[in-house]
């Protein structure tokens, strides 16, 4: 039973997916302020009313929107992460998570954005996105090496940072770095890791 004032939401896949699409296009050459509900609902072929209905808010639509794609980004790194070989698991997730930045870069930086204004954390750490992603990178390191418990967590917030701010930075063509040769220095951190600490055997 619906709690009174409690508001409904969009739950069909399809409006969420054209929600976040019309969004993340707008963003893109604009600023969340310089971007109007209208805009975003028309974008995406709903009407303002709906919007308003379902959200509340453009504060909480943009919330719901980054809740989404946040969603879209963990459901296909846990897929990958459960690929046989672990090396070949890190090797894809961090292809993934940079193909993805690259296209939809507006939802990193609205993210980043979002999590350097938050009022509750100055960091990425706290926020459930990287915990989510550091939590599956580790589960995956464990598979691979023997890591202190210490290491565990700057290692694979290492790797989740290096790919979502080099894939930000690329996406705005300030480097001239190819997708490749960042996957590459990425894994280096992981082979010199392989190289001096012991392998998970099964």
């Amino acid at each position: 039973m619906m709690l009174p004032g409690a508001r409904r939401r969009v739950r069909t896949t399809d409006s969420k997916e054209r929600l976040f699409e019309a969004a993340m296009e707008l963003l893109g050459s604009r600023s969340p302020e310089a971007v109007s509900v209208d805009q975003i609902a028309a974008a995406a072929g709903v009407s303002k009313g709906t919007v308003y209905y379902n959200f509340g808010s453009k504060d909480e639509l943009v919330s719901q929107i980054l809740e989404y794609g946040a969603g879209k980004l963990m459901h296909q790194l846990t897929q990958l992460a459960k690929d046989d070989d672990p090396y070949q698991a890190l090797k894809s997730m961090i292809e993934f998570a940079m193909e993805f930045v690259t296209g939809y870069p507006s939802f990193a930086q609205l993210w980043m954005q979002e999590q350097l204004q938050s009022d509750k954390s100055s960091d990425f750490a706290q926020s459930p996105l990287h915990r989510q992603v550091t939590a599956l990178l580790i589960e995956v390191l464990d598979r691979l090496v023997h890591l202190d418990q210490a290491e565990k967590l700057p290692v694979a917030s290492t790797i989740f940072g290096a790919a979502l701010f080099t894939a930000r930075m690329s996406s705005t063509r300030r480097d001239d770095l190819a997708h490749e040769q960042v996957v590459r220095a990425i894994l280096l951190t992981v082979d010199g890791l392989l190289a001096t600490r012991p392998r998970t055997t099964n």
